[in-house]
């Protein structure tokens, strides 16, 4: 073996770094998504999407590169959560055929690795933006195919990582939005810390050198002064927790719970048939340590059991799967015909596992699914690349996914419920009303921390002093009239009275409008609203 080709143990130790860096980074990568809606969630999904992947790969002094790369790919295939996450699942699948069969790993080996997950990661993407997460890793495996032939497995590492750095500072000059929050690309800096995680494995004083060099920390500091420091330290965010409310929220998720601790450390307990929801929902809040899973429920019986039908039997012919966050909203779904309700949706993306999990559950031979979340959509599709039977409509709101829902016809031919269900989504126009969590500029909209803010059809469009006035306001920029129907979900954190207050304001400032208010339970959004 030469000097400079990579043992299966020393790949799996740089990627094993890779992800403790990412880890402790998390919150910045999160901090600067330039939505400031609560799910922000970039750095979380990137980590957690690694932590598979590690947690899959071989370890000791035995297994081959291909070996680790291989089984790095698949934890990372189905762990991968969100937008980000697949992408880079989908960058260790390309970086996985490459060393398919390598007993270790050269520095040619690992040239074309770099290049062939480049491109397994631009073909997960539909319409591939530049500016992004993308971007980083295009050019840092450009940066490595420029060397090619004349350095060792370091020094390749060394080039990506430094061409990682400048892709990433080059950002909000390719992205306008980025440009006006004054921001380099959430995904970006995540690759950025992964790559210079195996370089730090791998050669400590070049890692500290080549970031020097870059300029890496001012990058940051810049971006985060940009957002007034918004971006909390994980001591930070761990400081201000709320018994009442993680008890509140795992009580939507689960049974039996019980919350205990104070502001800075919490104990939870909590029967629940997926405990991805609840362990994704504890790393939205800050650092997760000694967790216990048990079998307890050999019955396996469905998250929403006592509240809804039955589920259809197995090998029904076709049945509906959703993801919904809050009781009430997955009341809904299972009383309009679902066949299961996943738990996720804002800040809790389900990952490729729990889709999957979640359609066997349904039973059926095949799966119509509704992702009811932007972020949620390409990783939906992601396992319906792999299964057949799996039909995903891409609905990106819970509006759009109710809608969805009420075009299904069980007794129509799946390519009729597609055409049908899509058919549907544009007459659908959704409002989401939340809090920024930080400051920021979108869109020409000026937002501070605490704001209620307004998203039209996933454009924030203002900000208000209540959740209710930005409702009002934003369903009258939208416009209705009296052949309108308009549904109001109230989420968990919206005060009933308010609720019923603004609904009657709306009937009576235009007459004939038909106003259904139903409760969503919802977390982090006070109201979800659609227009039809």
């Amino acid at each position: 073996m030469k000097d400079s080709e990579l043992t299966g143990s020393e790949l799996r130790r740089a990627f094993r770094l890779a992800f403790d860096r990412l880890e402790e980074n998390r919150d910045t990568v999160n901090a600067l998504n330039v939505f400031p809606v609560p799910d922000g969630d970039t750095g979380t999904n990137m980590s957690l999407t690694l932590r598979s992947g590690i947690e899959r790969c071989p370890d000791g002094e035995g297994p081959s590169a291909g070996e680790v790369a291989y089984e790095l790919a698949q934890g990372a295939f189905f762990g991968a959560r969100g937008n980000s996450g697949v992408i880079l699942s989908q960058f260790f699948k390309g970086f996985s055929d490459a060393l398919q069969g390598r007993e270790t790993c050269s520095a040619a080996d690992l040239t074309q690795a770099l290049d062939m997950a480049r491109v397994a990661a631009y073909g997960a993407v539909g319409s591939p933006k530049e500016g992004t997460m993308l971007t980083v890793i295009r050019r840092a495996a450009e940066a490595a195919a420029e060397i090619a032939g004349d350095a060792d497995t370091t020094t390749v590492f060394e080039t990506a990582f430094g061409a990682s750095c400048i892709a990433l500072k080059n950002t909000p000059e390719q992205l306008p939005v980025l440009k006006e929050a004054g921001v380099v690309d959430s995904g970006g800096l995540g690759v950025v810390v992964i790559l210079g995680g195996t370089l730090e494995a791998l050669a400590p004083d070049r890692y500290e050198e080549a970031r020097a060099s870059a300029g890496l920390d001012s990058i940051v500091d810049t971006s985060m002064a940009s957002l007034g420091g918004a971006g909390q330290s994980q001591e930070q965010a761990g400081s201000d927790l709320s018994l009442e409310q993680v008890r509140q929220r795992c009580e939507e998720m689960g049974r039996s719970t019980v919350v205990v601790g104070d502001s800075l450390n919490v104990r939870v307990h909590v029967h629940m048939e997926d405990p991805g929801a609840a362990i994704s929902y504890g790393v939205a809040l800050g650092t997760v340590s000694s967790v216990k899973i048990e079998n307890m429920d050999e019955q396996n019986v469905e998250w929403a059991a006592g509240h809804s039908g039955p589920a259809p039997s197995v090998g029904a012919p076709i049945t509906v799967v959703a993801v919904a966050a809050g009781r009430g909203l997955a009341e809904l779904f299972m009383e309009s015909g679902c066949g299961h309700v996943i738990e996720g949706g804002q800040t809790m993306n389900p990952s490729v596992q729990q889709i999957m999990e979640g359609v066997e559950h349904a039973g059926a031979e095949h799966t119509i699914f509704l992702p009811n979340n932007k972020n949620i959509v390409l990783t939906a599709q992601q396992v319906a690349a792999n299964d057949p039977t799996i039909h995903v409509v891409p609905t990106r709101s819970v509006p759009q996914g109710v809608a969805a829902l009420l075009a299904y016809n069980p007794i129509s031919t799946v390519e009729e419920n597609m055409a049908a269900m899509e058919g549907v989504l544009p007459e659908v126009t959704t409002i989401e009303i939340t809090q920024a969590v930080r400051d920021t500029s979108v869109d020409g909209v000026a937002v501070s921390l605490g704001d209620y803010i307004a998203l039209l059809d996933d454009k924030l469009v203002l900000t208000a002093r209540s959740a209710e006035d930005a409702l009002r306001e934003s369903i009258g920029m939208a416009g209705v009239d009296s052949s309108s129907i308009l549904t109001i979900y109230r989420g968990s954190d919206a005060d009933p009275g308010a609720a019923e207050a603004s609904a009657e304001a709306l009937e009576a400032a235009t007459p004939g409008l038909q106003v259904d208010r139903l409760y969503g339970g919802q977390p982090h959004y006070h109201y979800l609203a659609s227009i039809e």
